[in-house]
């Protein structure tokens, strides 16, 4: 059996459901194509939690992270988000790109500043677990 290498989870990225164009979910794996890039969410690396939990077929999403740099401007553009609907990509502890969130079943962002950070929230519910990236 091989070696395999655990890292923790890493390179979140942020997309607004406006600027897709196209997503499809074909069994475990999610296609994609938006207008634009997706937005890194500058977290603070070593600080981004997944969790999830079932609760009669629905799995509710929670991804929590803290991004340095407390400013207006930062806070703005967290402002922005938080009145949008948003997926999440971010590699796993496997390596896996994996998806969070859909058009159909979006995350909500939510945030608050402490200890010289900001500390945001992504939480959603969906009713299948979150997906990965066909290449």
């Amino acid at each position: 059996m091989g070696q395999l290498t655990v890292s923790v989870c890493h390179s979140l990225k942020i997309i607004p459901v406006t600027r897709f164009t196209r997503f499809a979910r074909f069994h475990s794996r999610v296609i994609m194509i938006t207008t634009g890039t997706s937005d890194d969410a500058d977290a603070v690396p070593g600080t981004i939690k997944i969790s999830t939990t079932s609760d009669n077929g629905i799995i509710k999403k929670k991804i929590t992270f803290d991004r340095s740099g407390v400013s207006d401007s930062v806070a703005d553009i967290l402002e922005f988000y938080k009145c949008q609907r948003v997926v999440a990509i971010y590699v796993d502890e496997n390596g896996n790109t994996r998806v969070a969130g859909s058009p159909d079943y979006p995350l909500a962002l939510d945030y608050t500043t402490g200890n010289g950070v900001f500390t945001v929230t992504l939480s959603g519910e969906d009713t299948k677990p979150d997906g990965y990236l066909a290449d």
